[in-house]
């Protein structure tokens, strides 16, 4: 990437100074032959060769030394005067080496050729009209060059901190899950289930997901599904039937796309945490599907509205989560959280497209 595009600001250079040689070759009024002007004794004159050659010195060396030493340090005097010393430096170059040069011998049947001296001192005072312009180009290459790299420079540690901080929510979330999730197999093993040994399996195989596949920036829709169907077999096998789960997820359903790993889980276990607990008959529902391109998230569970006042950690994971969405899917995604007559649901869904 910076070699291409390193090649490219060199073939713009090129060009530029190409085009700002052939000026001067410029002819409306029809005042030279073609014959005469692509003549090498006339298009390689040895004055606009010079002349061209202290163009370039000023262009760079401003650009690449005076700018960055003196006008980005706010010493605009200093930069003033060593500019101006160098414009006179050149006008004064050019006056000097004027007499050893060989000058264009125009048709004086076109117009009439001053004396020497006058000559001398015209194309001094005229050399000051492009010294200036490739000044002034100079100064807005090197800010705009500046605004490039620091607008470049922004945008890497805007996309590091972004990482740096979904690395954070990340690591929140996952801990959480784990806790969770050995407490339920630890239960049914204290109870000498049947179903302890289906539930250690379960956890095994969401424990691999997180340590293998959600380290991942982005993991196929279909195994955060799987990995979510498993996670809610989990909870069934802990609960059994002392709450009613309704889960609608089709693990075979074909959801095309990526998404963001453990986005999803916060707001299924956020339901099983306050809709299990001190509920007469705890319900929760679950719906996974896709629609339009979309991934389309539905929990709904029973909740105690003092229970949700009481707990003090309540919400932390499900903040964090709706700052990942921020971050991952903005403007790609619909989030709606309602709490009403005891019914706690979120609706989520993400373009995954």
């Amino acid at each position: 990437m910076i070699p291409s595009s390193s090649f490219f600001l060199f073939l713009l250079h090129l060009i530029f100074w190409i085009a700002f040689y052939l000026v001067p070759f410029v002819d409306p009024k029809g005042i030279h032959s073609l014959g005469k002007i692509f003549n090498p004794h006339f298009f390689f004159d040895i004055h606009l060769l010079i002349n061209h050659a202290l163009f370039i010195f000023l262009f760079y060396f401003n650009s690449n030394y005076l700018i960055p030493q003196f006008l980005k340090r706010a010493k605009k005097i200093e930069y003033g005067l060593i500019v101006f010393v160098i414009l006179i430096f050149i006008l004064l170059f050019s006056y000097l080496i004027f007499p050893f040069i060989r000058l264009p011998n125009p048709p004086r049947e076109v117009f009439r050729l001053p004396n020497k001296e006058t000559l001398r001192l015209n194309q001094t005072f005229v050399l000051s009209i492009p010294l200036l312009f490739v000044l002034m180009v100079s100064v807005t290459y090197r800010l705009l060059m500046d605004k490039f790299i620091q607008d470049k420079l922004n945008k890497e540690r805007e996309n590091e901190n972004l990482k740096t901080e979904l690395s954070f929510l990340r690591s929140q979330i996952s801990p959480h899950f784990i806790f969770n999730a050995l407490n339920s197999s630890i239960i049914l093993v204290r109870k000498k289930s049947d179903l302890a040994e289906n539930s250690l399996l379960k956890l095994a195989s969401l424990l691999r997901y997180m340590l293998y596949e959600s380290d991942d920036d982005k993991v196929l829709v279909e195994n955060e599904i799987q990995y979510i169907s498993d996670y809610v077999d989990l909870q069934e096998i802990r609960f059994g039937s002392a709450v009613k789960i309704e889960k609608d997820i089709d693990v075979n359903e074909l959801v095309e796309g990526y998404v963001e790993p453990m986005l999803l889980i916060p707001y299924i276990e956020n339901a099983f945490k306050h809709g299990t607990s001190v509920l007469k008959n705890p319900e929760i529902k679950i719906s996974i599907k896709e629609a339009d391109g979309k991934l389309v998230l539905v929990v709904v569970n029973k909740f105690v509205r003092k229970e949700l006042t009481n707990d003090k950690n309540h919400g932390i994971g499900l903040v964090n989560v709706g700052r990942r969405l921020e971050l991952l899917y903005s403007g790609k995604h619909v989030l709606k959280i309602t709490n009403e007559n005891e019914w706690y649901s979120v609706y989520l869904s993400i373009d995954v497209r």
